[in-house]
């Protein structure tokens, strides 16, 4: 499996990198962040671990970017933050576990097989006729794709990440628009184009909160 590392504890990131390499793993690791995007732009990787506070760019901002054109590849986060909403961040762009440091390196391996395993192709059924491909990060009716835009599908993927919880606004604008824009005009207008494409009411709108699709709504999950 091949592995980049991003973590700018140089001796910490060596650590990881040998024994991850004495478990038949090939790894690239990095001590920027900026260099840890350029080797995700030249190179294909199974699985990401990162440190979220990097030089340059920090591990927030490098998931959105892997998220951006590849919601598939696991994200694995180590961080020494106990702060909840970097942790609530981090879920919500789309990592798949997170370690707190210090941590047993046979944990981390628990984390990689655990999220490897997890690597499936699930669907996300609203109706007979309707679902979401997580892959894909499209919806279907009756076998045909829905066109969404750019922003759209952002979206989108930030609430199926996140079912049944509430998406807050500015996480939203962080994620959709990648700034912190205060104008909600431009979000509301969004939600309003998806409903017209969507044959199902499935985003909830929380008032001066954000949004979310609620489990209730989600008939079942499946592989395919």
């Amino acid at each position: 499996m091949n592995i980049l590392i991003a973590e700018d504890n140089k001796p910490l990131c060596k650590e990881i990198k040998k024994y991850c390499e004495c478990n038949s793993h090939n790894v690239v690791f990095v001590y920027d962040g900026i260099l840890a995007v350029e080797e995700i732009e030249k190179n294909n990787f199974d699985l990401y671990i990162l440190d979220i506070n990097l030089p340059s760019m920090n591990g927030l901002d490098i998931i959105k970017y892997i998220r951006s054109t590849d919601i598939d590849t696991p994200i694995i986060i180590i961080t020494a933050s106990d702060k909840l909403e970097t942790i609530q961040n981090a879920y919500a762009y789309g990592c798949n576990e997170y370690i707190k440091k210090p941590f047993f390196l046979q944990e981390l391996e628990i984390r990689i097989r655990n999220v490897v395993t997890k690597k499936i192709e699930k669907c996300i059924n609203f109706a007979d006729d309707f679902y979401y491909n997580m892959k894909e990060n499209n919806f279907y009716h009756n076998d045909k794709i829905i066109e969404l835009r750019y922003k759209e599908k952002r979206f989108i993927n930030l609430l199926m990440k996140n079912i049944g919880s509430v998406v807050k606004n500015s996480l939203i604008h962080d994620y959709v628009w990648e700034s912190d824009i205060k104008d909600n005009y431009p979000l509301r207008q969004l939600v309003a184009e998806l409903r017209r494409k969507l044959p199902l009411e499935i985003i909830i709108t929380k008032p001066k909160e954000g949004y979310l699709v609620e489990n209730d709504i989600v008939e079942n999950e499946s592989t395919v």
